[in-house]
């Protein structure tokens, strides 16, 4: 085995995913020229050096490690070791930023970069951000990825070693295995033919290319949010060279797979959003017109193929059958790491592809296409190649775990469709677990025969402070999806919550949080939903809404200390808070000084209606309201007058 069990990920330390995240804000949508100027305050700070002011721009209060290096890099202070002095400049070239809508309050955003040395040519790189507008006039950086951008910049610094005076090339032979350094020599040639060489990967005891001609930006091409149905941003063609040195996959598709990631000696590739397969001898299995590869267990079938409305069988004879007259809800159960426990780390040390790059500590996973089309797994994993582990590099972050688990699974009572959770767990050294913990939901739709996917976060936390959550566990992290109609649905799902109540020694710290979904075309869309408790915004209340489980945190709240008791919605001091977050959803100006404080703390980052820049006014509120609002405010008041509640702690009008 060349690719040994993997401890850490270097790529993780590059990625630094998702510092933080909110409950999206209700405002004006934001536009590129806001953008644009919050980019180039970004840039003006890191070019002056100015490392305090570059730290403000993202939406986290204590920096870990990773980002402060990041940071220092990009300010010109060290390298990212946090050891040296930076041998190369960063410049960032906003002017020709790609933005991607995400939606009203989030953007994506690449941007190119150049790196510059007296003594050698300048080299372009980019660097990604994820960008939200928490409220009318700030933003803050919710994610950020430089993993290419470093990768680039390492290569870079060596060939300035190489060129500079008294300077030695890092690149020392005696770190790699002979089998390595066989390959990066192969990959050499074959540039004399291709354009690059990308990857390579070893498969008993032989060596496969990644081969390419035109442009490749590995961010850019497999980024899903950029290049949406899996289609290349950049002008170019893949193909794969096999130990003989011949083409053995065609050099025509966007993205060939691991060998052997979905079945054993076969490749999957993909060509825009079409997949197919090939075997080790260069035979096109199955050509690459399916929409998706559904691999399943059976006793006489390998896969269902689907186009379109039609389906097919792949035989475990590789033949392809006739048209069959079957539903996704015939087979969805038998799909492989539906209804079982999986790692992908484990599965990767099996498959993993190596970087053609002396600098690059990681290996690449292509997870099967259908994992990604289901919203299980991501386009491109990256755990560290212990091929290469006497390289110096970083240890204090990496990916540690890349797991799929199937939570529930419920049917409607009229079975016209079935839902399936899954909880994904994503983590990193060096960081907030909950952040990577989510739950995917897929809803298998049995009368129009579709499948829809949609992530779920479990990490609804509003407060900006220094404490650390675990991830929401316990008996109230509770899955359940109701359908309201056809085309709406309600999902509940535990997540961490934390709002402060009445009383200043409670506070919530989880419990369901209800979204709510509509079909729009062939896609699941979430509606835009302020609140904590969001059935006031779209149901009129009954007692069902009374029954769910909340955790709620008693005495030492600031310190995350106290006393943890599971209360029901039934409780008055949720009662309370649910009667008066409707009112502070449209930023009504409360009396009672407690719950301006409570409110206050949402204000930015959480409530307002469409002119954040007053409150509204008690004579003004009621024509806000929607009959919906007014519904629930009256029927928990006589919930309120019925626990013989303080009326003084209501919002007044």
């Amino acid at each position: 085995m060349k690719i040994k069990p993997i401890l850490i990920s270097f790529a993780s330390i590059l990625l630094l995913a998702s510092i933080t995240l909110f409950v999206s804000c209700r405002h004006q949508k934001t536009n590129k020229e806001e953008i644009t100027t919050f980019l180039n305050d970004f840039s003006t700070w890191m070019n002056e050096g100015n490392s305090e002011k570059l730290n403000t721009l993202f939406e986290v209060k204590l920096a870990p490690k990773s980002l402060k290096k990041l940071i220092s890099l990009l300010t010109g202070k060290t390298d990212f070791s946090g050891n040296n002095k930076p041998l190369a400049s960063i410049l960032l070239d906003v002017a020709s930023c790609n933005i991607k809508t995400i939606n009203d309050d989030l953007v994506l955003v690449d941007i190119p970069t150049e790196l510059s040395h007296i003594n050698v040519e300048k080299k372009t790189s980019s660097i990604n951000l994820k960008i939200r507008k928490i409220s009318a006039t700030e933003f803050k950086i919710v994610q950020i990825d430089a993993k290419k951008l470093i990768a680039d910049y390492k290569d870079y610094t060596n060939l300035v070693k190489s060129k500079t005076p008294n300077n030695q090339d890092e690149f020392n032979p005696a770190l790699y295995e002979s089998e390595t350094l066989a390959a990066f020599k192969t990959a050499a040639k074959l540039k004399t033919k291709y354009d690059s060489v990308i990857w390579f990967t070893f498969n008993h005891n032989k060596t496969y290319y990644y081969v390419l001609k035109g442009k490749w930006n590995l961010n850019k091409d497999l980024d899903i949010y950029i290049s949406p149905n899996g289609e290349a941003k950049d002008d170019y063609k893949m193909g794969l060279v096999g130990p003989e040195l011949k083409e053995i996959i065609p050099v025509k598709y966007s993205l060939i797979h691991n060998i052997g990631g979905i079945f054993p000696n076969l490749i999957e590739v993909e060509s825009g959003d079409k997949k197919g397969l090939f075997d080790l001898n260069g035979k096109e299995v199955v050509t690459a017109k399916y929409n998706h590869l559904y691999p399943i267990e059976d006793d006489q079938n390998l896969a269902v193929l689907q186009d379109g409305d039609s389906f097919y069988y792949l035989k475990k004879d590789l033949s392809i059958s006739e048209k069959e007259n079957i539903k996704l809800s015939d087979f969805f159960t038998k799909i492989k790491k539906i209804s079982t426990a999986n790692d992908l780390k484990k599965e990767a040390l099996n498959h993993v592809i190596e970087f053609n790059s002396f600098s690059e500590f990681d290996s690449v996973y292509l997870p099967a296409s259908y994992l990604v089309d289901l919203g299980l797994a991501k386009k491109e994993l990256e755990f560290p190649s212990l091929s290469r582990d006497k390289l110096d590099r970083p240890d204090d972050v990496g990916q540690q775990e890349y797991s799929i688990t199937p939570a529930d699974k419920i049917e409607h009572p009229d079975n016209w469709f079935s839902a399936f959770f899954f909880a994904i767990k994503d983590y990193y050294l060096d960081a907030r677990y909950d952040f990577y913990d989510s739950k995917q939901l897929l809803i298998v739709d049995k009368k129009k025969n579709r499948v829809f996917t949609q992530p779920i976060s479990g990490d609804y936390v509003i407060t900006n402070t220094e404490e650390n959550f675990d991830a929401y566990e316990g008996p109230c992290n509770i899955n359940s999806i109701r359908a309201l109609n056809d085309t709406l649905f309600e999902v509940k799902a535990g997540a961490n919550l934390r709002f402060g109540l009445y009383d200043e020694h409670k506070q919530i710290i989880g419990g369901p949080y209800y979204h709510y979904y509509t079909i729009k075309g062939d896609q699941l869309v979430e509606l835009r939903n302020n609140r904590n408790f969001g059935f006031t915004k779209y149901i009129k209340m009954d007692d069902s809404y009374l029954t769910g489980c909340y955790t709620m945190l008693v005495g030492h709240t600031e310190q995350n200390k106290g006393r943890k008791e599971s209360i029901d919605a039934s409780n008055a001091e949720l009662l309370r808070f649910m009667k008066n977050e409707i009112y502070a959803d449209y930023n009504y100006q409360f009396k009672d000084n407690r719950w301006k404080a409570i409110f206050s703390m949402f204000e930015e980052k959480h409530f307002g209606n469409e002119d954040e820049s007053q409150n509204v006014k008690p004579d003004k509120v009621e024509n806000l309201l929607t009959d919906i609002d007014k519904y629930n405010i009256n029927w928990i008041t006589q919930k309120l007058k019925g626990s013989k509640a303080s009326s003084k702690t209501l919002a007044s009008k």
